[in-house]
């Protein structure tokens, strides 16, 4: 059984039951016509990791980033949706003057035997506060507030809560809007007001949402067995 995504996870795990298993009933795992990795392995560039701790490094600059982009992308459509999301990025982290460093949180271990990852392995400084985000690049079916809400909560648990040192550190989603000028603006959401779950309610919603996952599974595998079996011999075997 292969696992859900750290997005499509927060979009179904906190709905109800019988909504969850209407969701991944229609849900379907394939293979995307394009993906965010050109731009997902440019995020420490982008957000201006510093290498040194006693020497400041310049930001990258756009046009290097544009032709590392070119360079991974594996079609001219995934290329223009990188580029937009990488453009929306780099012009937020110039205007707030980002400097980052790294910060390897790992992933968070559920019951369930599965891992998520809810931010980037660093940690950046937004108006003198340390602030850690996850991004979501989508332009379809990303996080919507009560998804959030679940990611917001499980940064809570695993950054804030197991590390004293990022107590008081923020908490932030970025998302993005319609394309515009070149490039899809930054829409930054923070968890302040949000009303987080807890551990336990988290972990339960995880584990009901791959308990059914699993049932539907299991039914698409004995459809294609049974399908299979019929050989393929035509309606008057049926």
């Amino acid at each position: 059984m292969r696992r859900l995504p750290e997005i499509d996870l927060a979009r179904i795990a906190p709905l109800a039951t019988d909504q969850k298993r209407r969701a991944l009933e229609r849900f379907k795992l394939g293979h995307p016509t394009l993906t965010y990795k050109p731009v997902r392995a440019l995020f420490a560039d982008i957000f201006n990791v510093q290498l040194d701790m006693f020497t400041a490094s310049c930001p990258a600059d756009w046009s290097i980033l544009k032709r590392l982009i070119r360079a991974k992308a594996t079609s001219d459509n995934e290329f223009n949706a990188n580029l937009l999301v990488a453009k929306g990025l780099h012009d937020f982290a110039q205007a707030k003057a980002l400097r980052s460093r790294s910060h390897p949180f790992f992933p968070l271990s559920l019951s369930v035997g599965e891992k998520v990852e809810y931010w980037l392995p660093i940690v950046t400084a937004l108006e003198g506060v340390p602030l850690v985000i996850f991004v979501d690049p989508r332009r379809s079916n990303g996080l919507t507030a009560e998804a959030r809400r679940f990611v917001f909560s499980m940064m809570h648990e695993h950054i804030r809560l197991a590390n004293l040192d990022f107590a008081t550190a923020r908490l932030g989603i970025v998302q993005f809007g319609d394309a515009t000028d070149s490039q899809r603006p930054v829409k930054l959401s923070t968890d302040e007001d949000v009303e987080l779950f807890d551990f336990d309610q988290l972990d339960q919603m995880v584990r009901e949402t791959y308990d059914i996952w699993r049932e539907i599974n299991k039914a698409r595998e004995s459809e294609v067995r049974r399908k299979a079996a019929g050989g393929g011999h035509g309606p008057l075997f049926d």
